[in-house]
């Protein structure tokens, strides 16, 4: 763990820059991928019709 007082950020940081990089080397512009994480984030699991 991290000793910053931030462990789970520590933890998704470079999970969500590997999704950011693995997003744009499939093609899309970095800004369109980062846009839509922020979306999915935004509905979150109520709204997901496979959460359900």
């Amino acid at each position: 763990m991290a000793d910053d007082g931030h462990p789970a950020e520590d933890y998704l940081r470079p999970k969500l820059q590997a999704l950011i990089s693995d997003g744009v080397r499939a093609g899309f512009p970095q800004d369109e991928v980062i846009a839509v994480l922020i979306s999915l984030l935004d509905e979150g699991p109520e709204e997901d019709g496979e959460m359900r």
